[in-house]
């Protein structure tokens, strides 16, 4: 009975991880989509109304606690706290805060590349450089997307077998 319990718990566990690794790649998806939200709503504000950075960070945060709106928090805190700061120190201070984003190294890469732009340049120049990174991080999210529903069934069925070859071994 002992060991029935044990294979139970060993096959339960590795299932999980698997289904854990399952829901990184389903929270990636989501975290790109919003970025690409934010991004659209960050270009939209410098365009019209020419929001200064800090206030535009804050806009994008919300109390919801959602992994890209915390990124923005802790950009808004950050350039709040030190406003001579580069916004490129601020994105990767805020990436380090916040590790709960799930973002994709590309999609990281893109977003430093954005804070190279922002802040420096016209209007026009960072509405280029946020649109640029828009294109990308949506280039991401359709790769992503394309393999996402193969990349998540084989998670969950290498945690599920990777469980059952484990209890089959310690009997």
């Amino acid at each position: 009975m002992l060991k029935i319990l044990g294979m139970i718990f060993v096959v339960a566990s590795s299932a999980a991880v698997g289904f854990g690794f399952a829901a990184g790649v389903r929270a990636q998806a989501v975290q790109l989509q919003q970025l690409i939200s934010a991004l659209e709503y960050m270009k939209n504000e410098i365009s019209y109304r020419l929001t200064p950075l800090p206030e535009l960070f804050s806009l994008l945060s919300s109390p919801e606690g959602k992994p890209v709106s915390t990124f923005f928090a802790c950009c808004a805190q950050s350039m709040q706290q030190s406003p001579a700061a580069s916004v490129q120190g601020v994105f990767l201070d805020a990436m380090q805060k916040t590790p709960q984003l799930a973002l994709p190294q590309a999609a990281r890469q893109t977003l430093l590349e954005l804070s190279l732009s922002l802040g420096k340049f016209d209007t026009a120049g960072q509405m280029s450089a946020i649109t640029l990174a828009s294109d990308r991080l949506r280039q991401q999210l359709q790769a992503l997307e394309a393999r996402r529903r193969e990349r998540c069934r084989s998670y969950e069925t290498i945690g599920v077998c990777a469980g059952l070859a484990l209890a089959v071994i310690l009997l």
